[in-house]
């Protein structure tokens, strides 16, 4: 098992043609149970795989359900047993454990999930920005939030695989080979955990625990998303189901929901977003940090540029704007209002 890991995986990566049956196969063994009402296609979905109905549906039923036995996760992994001693493994994001996992399911030639990784032969077909030139979004992402958000993303990830999975793959030379675990790897299935893991919600009684860590859903990250979406993922103890929300006609594509999400949101996490109008959830965010350069630049004296420096001090001492922060302008209302209103007033610049 440990030198399979080792090695890349190698031949002619399976077609869409054959891959998406084997998968499917794969999700019958596992016990994962899907309507004779829908079926997974590449012709007629919004982008890549997509979930169609073959005949007609009403709101609450049943697409599919997957066992949690199913799911790919740090407890279902292979590793899971070294994970559990893995104290060395935190993180911020709290998503290492799952990525260390996906490194090593990903190019174990017998990993459980082999069908499954067929479907996103070399991760090749993501399109987030971190993956563009730094030319490229420097100069389509400027002033969208986007860029700055990339370019910390990419520093994070940079650090978190240096100083935390390096070490970690050196510390096990049997299972791990840092020429096939490389950062080039890593940062892909970061790029795929954002775009199409699930992350189960706490209820209130578990409001002051740990967040759930991530997983990775086997057929329910096939759906595509808009925010006019058709169903939801429903969680139970055992197993996760896919349900429609309102009325389907036959031969209509079956949309999950990633969330409430901004464009600028979809293109940074998933690598695309929804043309107008559809996005009935699409904010235009201008960064605070703006308000401070448009005040100081309306200064003529040391003195009003002191006070302006002043002024932007307070409201961040008062938690009201941030470096990073943002006033969210949605289609009907100003989301920061209150931010918003109280800085210009102090900012002085409402006159």
């Amino acid at each position: 098992m440990a030198d399979a890991a080792k090695r890349p995986r190698r031949g002619d990566p399976a077609s869409p043609a054959r891959a998406l049956p084997a998968f499917l196969r794969w999700c019958a063994e596992a016990g994962v149970q899907l309507s004779a009402k829908v079926g997974v296609s590449r012709v007629g979905t919004a982008a890549a795989y997509g979930l169609l109905a073959r005949e007609s549906l009403g709101a609450g039923e049943e697409l599919f359900s997957v066992p949690r036995t199913a799911l790919l996760s740090q407890h279902t992994s292979a590793l899971a047993p070294l994970l559990r001693k893995a104290a060395a493994l935190q993180s911020s994001s709290g998503w290492v454990p799952l990525l260390v996992s996906l490194l090593y399911e990903c190019t174990l030639r017998s990993s459980r999930w082999g069908p499954y990784f067929s479907l996103w032969p070399q991760f090749a077909g993501l399109d987030h920005p971190m993956f563009w030139g730094h030319e490229e979004r420097a100069q389509l992402l400027q002033g969208t939030g986007v860029l700055e958000a990339v370019e910390k993303d990419l520093a994070n990830i940079e650090m978190e695989y240096s100083s935390i999975i390096l070490p970690f793959l050196k510390a096990h030379p049997d299972i791990f080979n840092p020429k096939v675990h490389t950062l080039e790897l890593y940062r892909k299935l970061v790029a795929f955990v954002m775009a199409y893991s699930f992350q189960e919600t706490l209820n209130e009684e578990e409001e002051e625990e740990e967040p759930n860590p991530p997983v990775m859903v086997p057929l329910a990250d096939l759906l595509n998303h808009v925010a006019n979406h058709n169903a939801n993922l429903e969680y139970s103890p055992e197993s996760l189901k896919m349900v429609t929300t309102k009325p389907v006609c036959k031969g209509q594509e079956i949309f999950n929901t990633y969330g409430e999400m901004a464009n600028w949101q979809l293109l940074h996490m998933y690598g695309f977003a929804e043309a107008y109008p559809g996005n009935t959830n699409d904010t235009a965010d201008i960064q605070m940090s703006t308000l401070l350069k448009a005040a100081l630049q309306a200064t003529d004296t040391e003195m009003e540029e002191k006070l302006v420096l002043d002024q932007w001090n307070f409201l961040c001492h008062q938690e009201i704007v941030g470096e990073e922060g943002a006033f969210v302008i949605g289609w009907e209302r100003v989301f920061t209002e209150e931010e918003l209103s109280v800085a210009l007033q102090v900012s002085d610049l409402t006159s």
